[in-house]
């Protein structure tokens, strides 16, 4: 992006209100005469594009039809060049292409980078082939530097061919052919990038394009916030970026404990802006705990569990298990299961209501006495077979299909007040699944998870543990490391 005063650099540290200033310059040029049709917020994140989506809908009392280019680089590349939702390269298409090289896809597609994430020889292969587009590199220089020893060059390379031959023979586009198609100028007055620290070099070339034609420019971003170097990030780009420079002074989340001691963090960090930013008035806390089981999730404020690596949430998710705690992991709720659905349905029976057929059948697994249901639109306990004797029997006595350590586990969540079917307060995560998110209280395993001081000491690694710790609106715990430690304090 050129050096001229039309660009603007916006650093938001932690906290400090990075999307409400961005909104504010929305507002400012609707309020000079700009019709929102004219300006671009563009974010990294479907989330983040959602939330400044919403937000501005309802601050501006205009429908989404009115904010087209309020979307992620990929969804606008999906909208402009008029592609088809059958044409898009899908997970089980991955499958279809690792069964046709004899490769393994192990895991999920990550719709956040846009690629498969997985241990699978079909993962990698794909990984290294859409790393090297992102970054503008051939496969060989992705593959010399992707660090994995049963992965070949030439498995790669074929992955490559096969993959290209495949998606021509099909009409298929992946989402990375999107942003590489992409090279139009939007015909808007303003252009603002949202998260831009975590943009590969496709992506900043496309963004270089589209925003040809605004008047002004605003890229907005958190150098010691970016951690997805491994997903093709380039921070060497956002770093280097020319223009006027404002640093978000204030932080409206983070105390001044953690403050300090993300600081102490953020000093370890070898190249990035150097930023001053205040904490908000209240002290906070910073703690360390030998162990989980040490933390009191009890109370109403909202925590987020977190580890490096996926290995150590088990942790964290015996612990809410053994409280009697609903939580979150990998986007789902542990009080969201066909178990708390039926006791939903039979004590909802108890107290004379109907069930749906879906939610008959559902319950009938539970219960250890066969039963046929009659052919209805919807059930009461009458038609279940039982007499008026049955609302006496809660659904421990009567759901004995539910296996034990659930129905302990559920039973401990009902007692503590937990409500099934409501948004979890506890979160289980890895840090970079949260990043953006926030909670009263954060706790964090200090282990390595197998890493070495010396393997971890990069940049992006000491940006990591920084964007964990300041997730925490007051209370910082961090558990004391079994094996290799981050934290030398």
């Amino acid at each position: 992006m050129e050096t001229q005063s039309r660009v603007n650099i916006i650093l938001g540290p932690p906290g400090t209100g990075k999307t409400t200033t961005l909104l504010n310059i929305v507002d400012e040029a609707i309020e000079s005469g700009t019709p929102p049709e004219r300006i671009a917020y563009l974010a990294f994140t479907r989330k983040a594009a959602y939330e400044a989506q919403e937000r501005a809908m309802a601050r501006f009392g205009i429908d989404e039809n009115r904010l087209p280019f309020f979307r992620t680089l990929h969804s606008l590349a999906f909208r402009q060049l008029g592609i088809q939702r059958d044409e898009v390269m899908t997970e089980s298409h991955l499958r279809k292409l690792g069964r046709t090289l004899g490769v393994e896809f192990r895991g999920v597609y990550d719709d956040a980078v846009h690629m498969p994430i997985g241990d699978g020889l079909g993962d990698k292969c794909a990984r290294v082939e859409a790393l090297s587009r992102v970054r503008m590199c051939s496969i060989e220089q992705q593959y010399a530097i992707s660090n994995e020893p049963d992965l070949t060059l030439h498995a790669c390379q074929q992955f490559a061919e096969v993959s290209k031959r495949y998606k021509r023979e099909n009409g298929l586009l992946d989402f990375t052919d999107m942003l590489e198609r992409y090279d139009t100028e939007l015909d808007v007055d303003i252009c603002i990038f949202d998260e831009a620290q975590d943009l590969s070099s496709l992506q900043y070339k496309m963004a270089i394009n589209l925003s040809k034609a605004a008047s002004k420019i605003y890229i907005a971003g958190d150098d010691d916030q970016a951690i997805f170097g491994w997903a093709g990030a380039d921070i060497r780009k956002f770093l280097s970026l020319k223009g006027n420079r404002i640093v978000l002074p204030q932080s409206y989340r983070t105390p001044s404990s953690i403050h300090n001691f993300s600081k102490s963090i953020c000093s370890r960090i070898k190249t990035r802006y150097d930023k001053e930013w205040n904490p908000r008035e209240e002290r906070g806390n910073v703690e360390w705990v030998a162990h989980e089981e040490e933390l009191d999730l009890s109370g109403g404020e909202s925590w987020m569990l977190l580890s490096r690596s996926k290995f150590f949430l088990t942790r964290f998710k015996k612990i809410c298990q053994q409280q009697g705690y609903a939580y979150k992991m990998f986007g789902a709720s542990s009080t969201d299961t066909s178990e708390t659905r039926a006791i939903i349905s039979w004590e909802g029976m108890r107290k004379g209501k109907s069930i749906s057929v879906s939610e008959a059948k559902n319950l009938i697994q539970f219960i250890p006495t066969k039963i046929k249901l009659p052919d209805l639109q919807s059930y009461t306990l009458k038609d279940f077979g039982f007499g008026n004797d049955a609302k006496q029997h809660n659904w421990m006595t009567m759901l004995r299909n539910i296996a034990p350590d659930e129905r302990e586990y559920l039973r401990a969540c009902l007692h503590n007040g937990e409500k099934f079917g409501d948004e979890p307060r506890i979160t289980i995560s890895t840090i970079h699944q949260v990043k953006g998110g926030e909670a009263d209280n954060v706790a964090l395993v200090t282990d390595m998870g197998g890493l070495s001081w010396k393997a971890s000491a990069t940049d992006e690694e000491i940006r990591v543990w920084y964007v964990a710790a300041t997730r925490a609106r007051k209370n910082l715990f961090l558990v004391r490391p079994r094996t290799l430690k981050f934290f030398d304090m």
